[in-house]
């Protein structure tokens, strides 16, 4: 039987793990400390694409591969330069003749919910796009009458799981609730 030693790191424990269950499965995967060409992006992705799909308009359709397609050009400074419409609406799945007007609508859903913001260049609509925090933008969106309360749940919990930054009201919150706990009576 396998059994973790305490004291080790979390990715130690995992990587033997792995090991234990697939031996050798080292030469077989993906990693970023070995392999060029990946990304950063957050543990919530999944919950947020869920999010925007959820909240983009229903004549638009579904965003939220569009933004994964963004998150996947974007390198730490979370900005991502358009060079190719067309290019952009193949990786999100847009393959027919209305491709890149698809992808031009779901940019701007995505635009609309607050989570990319949108400069142009020389009469180009979408030249640069910035990625907004999404933890900020899911806290922007509990306002909206049709924001899901169950989705909201399952989003906490996972942000919990992970320790990913909470968005800035809840820090802002947070942060104001220990100050009052220091001042002395």
């Amino acid at each position: 039987m396998f059994t973790s030693k305490p004291g080790k790191k979390a990715s130690e424990r995992r990587r033997e793990m792995r090991e234990h269950l697939w031996p050798g499965a080292e030469k077989t995967i993906w990693s970023r400390k070995t392999d060029n060409g990946y990304a950063t992006i957050p543990r919530t992705l999944p919950l947020i694409m869920t999010l925007i799909n959820e909240l983009s308009p229903k004549p638009s359709g579904d965003a939220s591969r569009v933004y994964l397609d963004l998150w996947s050009r974007s390198y730490d400074e979370a900005y991502v330069e358009i060079v190719d419409e067309a290019d952009h609406a193949y990786a999100a799945g847009f393959l027919r003749s209305r491709a890149v007007r698809s992808w031009r609508e779901r940019m701007r859903v995505l635009a609309d919910l607050g989570f990319i913001k949108l400069k142009g260049k020389r009469g180009r609509e979408f030249a640069y796009v910035l990625l907004v925090h999404p933890h900020d933008v899911v806290e922007a969106l509990r306002v909206r009458p049709d924001f899901p309360a169950d989705w909201y749940n399952s989003f906490i919990e996972r942000e919990n799981q992970v320790g990913a930054r909470l968005g800035t009201q809840r820090r802002v919150a947070k942060k104001a609730d220990k100050v009052v706990a220091l001042r002395p009576r």
